[in-house]
Order: C-alpha cells, then structure tokens, then sequence
C-alpha cells in the first residue's frame, strides 16, 4: 500500500468520520482507548470487552505508565481511575491535557469519589462512570464522546480551510500559515520555504529563526532534508539523533529541536515549497496522527499558494498591460476592455476562492485516492477469488477490500461536506433540529454551571435547510453564550414565528459586549478571546446567508447578549 495513500485516507478517517456507526461496524475504526486503573479485574474486562468491540486497547496500573503509553500513542480516549497509588486522577489529569489537548478523559469512580469525578470534568474531562462497570455502558459513553469529537474537529477544519483561503495575496497568506500551523501542529517554530528563480529553497516566513539564517538559508533539491523531502515528495518525522535513519545518517539537526515534521507543498505534482514544523520546549514528540494532521494541512496550504501565485501572475500581467496601453495609443480602447476583464477575473478569484480551492483539494484528493483504491481492491478481491487457503492471510485480504470500500464511502462524504452551497436542502421542522444539538450538549454544559431553557412552537415550524450546517451554527453560538459566563448562568432558546420565517433566539445573561465589539463580531479575523481564530461568527454568517436568512445579535453589558436566527419558512407544495 501506498505511503501517499495510507495518509490521505487515514486523515479522512480521523476528520470526516461523523455519525458514528454501530456495534457491529466499529469493528475497523481502530480509535485507541487507553484504559488506567489499578484494578487488574477492571483492566481485564475493559480491555477484552473494548477489543470485541473494533477498539486498539492499551492499558496502565499507574499515572507514570499512562503519561509514558500517551507520550508514545496517537490516543483518542482515555478511561482513567479517579485514585490511583501513586497520584490522584485529577492531577493526572491535567497533566494529559497539557500533553495533549484533544484527548478525550472518561472519569472512572466510586460511588465514594462521586463529588471529585465532577470536579475533574471542571477541569476537562468529557464525564464519569460509576464502579461496578457495565461495558455496553461504558462503549456507549465512548461512543459518544467521538462523536462530540469530531464534529469539533470538522468544525474546526472548515474554519482552518475558510482561514488559508480569506486572502490571495502572498504576504497575508504565509502570515496565515505560520500561525497556523504553530495552532494546528502545537509547534513553537515553524518555517516556510518556497523556490528561488534558480529552483532553489528559501527561507519565505519564520516564526523563531534569526534574520541572519532566514537570509543565508539556500537548498537546492535533493541536499539537507528539506531538499530531500523536496525530491521525493513525501513527508518525514524526525525525532532526536539521526544516525539510525538510513535517509539522513551523514545530517544533523538542530540541537534544540526535540521533534520536527518536514512537509513537501505540492499542486499538480510540481513541488511549490516546504512546510517545517518544530518542537523545542514542548517535550511530546511529533506521531503519526499530528503526520496526517499535517498532510492534510499541506494540501490546503499548496491550494492556497497555488491560489496566490496565479493572483500574483495576473497582477503582473494587469501591470504589464497598462504599461502597454500608455505606448500603443491606437489600440487604448482594446487595452482598456483588457484591463477591465481582468480586474472582473480577479474579484471573482478573490470572491470564490475558499469554495473554489475546497472543491480543487476534494477532486485532487478523489483522483490520487480513487487509482490505488481500485488497484488495492481489486487484488485483494481476485485473492480471495482464487481461494487463499491459509486463514490470516484470507482475513487480512478481506480486512484490505473492507477498508476500501469504507475509504470510498469517506470520500463521498468529503465531497458533499466540500459544497456547502449545494448542500443537502431538506424539509425539516427547526424544532426538532435544535432538540438534537441540546441533546448532546446540555449534560456538559450542566456541569460547568449552566442551564438551558428550551421554548419550542406548539405545532412544528417547517424550514428548507441543511440540518448539519444549522446545527453546527446552533453549536457554534451556544458555545460562545458558554464562554461569556464565568461560573454559572442561564442559556434560553426560543422558538418562534414571524409571519413567513422561523424566527431562533439563543438568550444568556453573560457578561455582554460594548456597541464597538458588537460592530466588529463578523469581521473575519476579529476575536475577544485569547486563543480564538475569529472566524466562526462570519463562518456562521454566511452559511445562514445561503439559506436566504438572517444572522444578527443584540447585546447590553452586564446584562447578556441576544443571538437571533430567522429562516426563511418552506413553501408548500
């Protein structure tokens, strides 16, 4: 199999996989569970019970265990012993978190330790079970906890994708993509390198290199490992000493660098540059999981450069031709006419970029994926038509048809998220959209203090829409009337109509904003939170401008703030 492929499939995998399936199709998810009791018994259980279940099990006695099995890991969900003999849960929980972020904690407790489990789901845990366990209990709860995942994290990678693609002009974009990838790899430096006239490696932006490197810095392809993962356009982890890699044995790396991914930006098989990312003070090194969180993230990058330089291509091209018209009077008319077309192409670029590029990076990935899916498929099919005998080997070929044909399906899916402008318009009663986003977020929004109050219409309130993009905007403002309460508070939505549209208030009585703030929330870019992208609210903004609605908020200080939705009503048929 394919290295390109084994990444490009497994990225799709980790981020597009929502709506989980049942039982009997877990069976090749393959998402990591890492179980931490002292309990040999509970170890045992959860471990042959989580496996019948499709899971990759590892399991630790002890905090020092968990921290090594997590370090050495890509782990989604951790089931974790509220006491241990030697730390407490919750300290042990805080240290995964700052080791990994994204990892999801389920608290396991006795009745005894009830109040300390939800004191540590404060502290980010996704929620608890109580001792004895149930293992349909505990599968399900786990079950759940992915699918919060990762719709977060589809969330989170059309804002990174509506981010790459807001600009078209070369120096916005590498600006972009430095903090980017500092955000989405958890490096603390990072560099681009783009090719010279003379085809060799620059240093174009940096975030933690002098000026004196960024300008001595030259590599032509194939020297150093930047030009070799130029050459051979495949990615590579580095990690410590080189000695053992074959590739890059006579090399050195920096002494300070912990643990480094190397990239290579490609569009059309042409190699636009290389994308580096390192880590120096954070002590987790980089795994396969942050590799195919890479690729992915390159892909769009390459999308956008590409974008930039046929942006860049044009200016010059527009310059060339007013150059022209000021020396060829004769033909001023026909220069003008020129001029203007090509002003009309660039605004259209610059209007259908993010759409346009996402639609690029979906047929692109389609082609590359769909030729060693058919070759793959179709040897292991014409195995198991020959009649392997020996047992394994027929189960692993079966394994390889199974995963290809669920590849295909994840493909199907990414391209219909890629459109969102042709997305699944559906009759749906908005009432019954909204239960089901509440469903799955009131529990943990109880635990950090706040209630939600739900006031629905009698009789149902009938609208044309695509029910997952208006339930990831409920998400998205829910979250933020979250944000602006310090420890408790009460969230209200209230279902209404007004004359021909449905009309959705989202109520909380947070701290509020100032009128300047309130006149800025749909500015791309604009934020009042420390670690936010601010590009949610015109993310949000837009998806309701395509269902023919409305997005607006009202605001007091001290008070709260007031989101208001109104969709257009579904005409009869």
């Amino acid at each position: 199999m394919r290295p390109g492929f084994i990444i490009c499939y497994s990225v799709l995998e980790n981020y597009f996989f929502v709506g989980r399936k049942r039982e009997e199709e877990l069976v090749d998810n393959k998402f990591c569970v890492l179980v931490v009791d002292d309990e040999d018994d509970t170890r045992e259980m959860l471990d042959r019970g989580l496996r019948r279940r499709g899971y990759q099990v590892k399991v630790a006695a002890d905090g020092k265990e968990a921290i090594k099995q997590l370090k050495a890991s890509n782990i989604e969900i951790i089931l974790l012993d509220i006491r241990l003999p030697d730390c407490e849960g919750i300290d042990l929980l805080e240290n995964i978190k700052k080791i990994n972020p994204d990892t999801e904690v389920i608290i396991i407790t006795g009745y005894s330790s009830v109040e300390s489990a939800i004191l540590s789901m404060k502290r980010g845990a996704y929620d608890y079970l109580e001792k004895p366990l149930k293992i349909d209990k505990v599968a399900a709860l786990i079950e759940k906890a992915l699918e919060k995942h990762k719709l977060l994290e589809t969330v989170a990678l059309y804002e990174i994708s509506t981010a790459i693609f807001s600009t078209i002009k070369m120096k916005e974009l590498l600006q972009i993509i430095v903090d980017l990838t500092m955000k989405v790899l958890r490096a603390d430096d990072t560099s681009v390198m783009l090719l010279d006239e003379q085809g060799k490696l620059y240093i174009a932006i940096s975030y933690g290199l002098t000026e004196d490197i960024i300008k001595k810095t030259r590599i032509a392809i194939g020297e150093r490992i930047s030009g070799w993962v130029a050459q051979n356009t495949e990615p590579v982890i580095l990690t410590g000493d080189l000695k053992d890699d074959p590739r890059f044995q006579e090399l050195s790396v920096r002494g300070d660098i912990k643990s480094a991914i190397v990239v290579p930006l490609v569009k059309n098989k042409k190699v636009l540059g290389i994308l580096n990312a390192n880590r120096i003070k954070i002590e987790k090194g980089f795994n396969k999981g942050d590799l195919y969180k890479a690729s992915i993230f390159a892909s769009l990058v390459s999308l956008a450069l590409d974008n930039a330089n046929l942006y860049k291509e044009l200016a010059i091209l527009k310059d060339h031709m007013l150059l022209a018209n000021e020396g060829l009077k004769k033909e001023e008319s026909k220069c003008r006419d020129m001029i203007r077309e090509l002003e009309l192409s660039q605004k259209q670029l610059m209007q259908s970029s993010k759409l346009a590029a996402l639609g690029r990076l979906v047929s692109d990935m389609a082609h590359e994926v769909n030729n060693p899916l058919m070759v793959i498929s179709g040897t292991a099919q014409l195995a198991l038509m020959e009649g392997v005998q020996d047992e394994t080997m027929k189960s692993n070929f079966q394994i390889i048809r199974n995963e290809c044909v669920r590849a295909k399906d994840i493909i199907e899916r990414l391209l219909q998220f890629s459109r969102p402008s042709k997305g699944e318009f559906k009759k749906k009663d908005i009432n019954d959209s909204i239960r089901v986003i509440v469903s799955l977020i009131s529990h943990q929004f109880e635990i950090n203090g706040i209630a939600i109050e739900e006031h629905y219409t009698k009789e149902p309130l009938w609208v044309c829409i695509d029910d997952k993009q208006i339930q990831e905007i409920i998400l998205n403002i829910m979250n933020n009337a979250k944000d602006a309460m310090k420890d408790s508070g009460i969230i209200k939505i209230i279902i209404s109509q007004e004359q021909d549209k449905a009309r959705i208030n989202i109520e909380d009585n947070g701290f509020g904003m100032p009128q300047e703030v309130l006149n800025k929330i749909f500015e791309p870019f604009f934020t009042t939170k420390e670690k936010g992208t601010g590009i949610g609210l015109s993310i949000c903004q837009n998806i309701i401008k395509n269902h023919n609605g409305e997005l607006n908020y009202a605001s007091i200080v001290g008070k709260g703030t007031t989101a208001s939705i109104k969709l257009p009503l579904a005409k009869e048929q």
